[in-house]
C-alpha cells in the first residue's frame, strides 16, 4: 500500500510543478468503466491440495471487469487517476492427482494509480496512453464441482499496468472512451480459506478491452 501511496504523491506533484502555468484544462473527472477480461491458461504448483503435491493446470475463459476512476487533469495533456476494479474470469482446474474442478472462477479486487498522457488533436477524437501501479487487495480462485467448493486467496500483491485508448468528446462535460489495458502481477501464492494447502506460482496478467464514460466537473 505504501508503494501505491508514494506513486500517487509523485504523479500528483510532478505535473503540478511542471505545468502549473496551464490552467485552462485543469479539473477533476469521474470515469466508470466496463470491460471484457481475458487471462491466459497457467500451470501452477500445489502443496497440500488434493491427494498429491505437484502441478495443476488452470484453464481460464473470458470474463468481465468493472470499475470506477477518479482523476485530475493538470492541463490538456497530463492527468493522474486513482481507481478501483473488480474482475472475474471462469476457471477450470485439474490437480496433480487428476481431480478436475470444471466450475469455478478466478477473481480480484484491485486499486491502482495511473499517469495519463493525451495527445493533441484537432477533432473530438483524442488518443491517449498511460501506465501505473496496481495494489491487489485480494486475488481469489474457487474450485467447484458437483456442489463442492474449495476457495484459495491471496492479498497485498502489487504490480503494474499499461494501456492505450481513444476518447471522444461529446461536449465540454461528457466523453466516451475505448481502451486496451494490460496488467501484470507475478508469482502470487493463494492459501486455503475453507480448506488447507496452497496454490503457488500464479501469474495474474489480464488483458482488458474496456469502454467507459468520463464526466468532467
Amino acid at each position: 500500500m505504501k508503494l501505491v501511496q508514494s506513486a500517487l504523491a509523485i504523479s500528483l506533484l510532478f505535473p503540478t510543478a511542471t505545468f502549473a502555468q496551464d490552467s485552462a484544462e485543469r479539473g477533476w473527472h469521474l470515469k466508470p468503466i466496463l470491460a471484457i477480461s481475458q487471462l491466459s491458461d497457467q500451470t501452477i504448483s500445489t502443496v497440500g491440495v488434493g491427494n498429491l503435491d505437484g502441478t495443476a493446470d488452470v484453464q481460464l475463459d473470458g470474463g468481465f471487469a468493472s470499475g470506477l476512476n477518479v482523476g485530475f487533469s493538470y492541463n490538456a495533456n497530463w492527468a493522474a487517476e486513482i481507481g478501483w476494479e473488480y474482475r472475474s474470469n471462469d476457471s477450470e482446474v485439474t490437480l496433480a492427482d487428476g481431480q478436475r474442478f470444471s466450475d469455478g472462477n478466478y477473481a480480484s479486487n484491485a486499486f491502482f494509480v495511473n499517469g495519463i498522457y493525451s495527445f493533441d488533436a484537432s477533432t473530438n477524437w483524442r488518443p491517449y496512453i498511460g501506465a501505473g501501479l496496481n495494489w491487489i487487495q485480494e486475488i481469489d480462485i474457487d474450485l467447484e464441482t458437483a456442489g463442492n467448493e474449495l476457495s484459495y486467496s491471496s492479498d497485498s500483491d502489487s504490480g503494474f499496468q499499461v494501456f492505450a485508448g481513444i476518447d471522444y468528446e461529446i461536449d465540454e462535460r461528457w466523453s466516451v472512451l475505448g481502451e486496451a489495458r494490460y496488467s501484470r502481477i507475478t508469482d502470487a501464492e493463494l492459501t486455503g480459506e475453507n480448506t488447507t494447502g496452497s496454490l503457488r506460482g500464479l501469474d495474474y496478467n489480464p488483458v482488458s478491452l474496456q469502454i467507459g464514460l468520463k464526466y468532467r466537473f
